[in-house]
């Protein structure tokens, strides 16, 4: 559960900010939407790695 809050919180960051200087709804909605899955699969790689 706390790496699914973690992507969360990455993917809103990154959408705040990138909305912040961009201005552009549906490129902050993606670009949180990537950030959010960026880092659920790097962090499962990464604990899949560490077995």
């Amino acid at each position: 559960m706390p790496l699914f809050l973690l992507g969360l919180l990455l993917g809103a960051l990154s959408g705040l900010v990138t909305y912040g200087l961009t201005d552009e709804t549906q490129l902050s909605l993606i670009a949180a939407a990537i950030a959010a899955v960026l880092t659920w699969l790097g962090l499962a790689t990464f604990l899949a790695l560490d077995n």
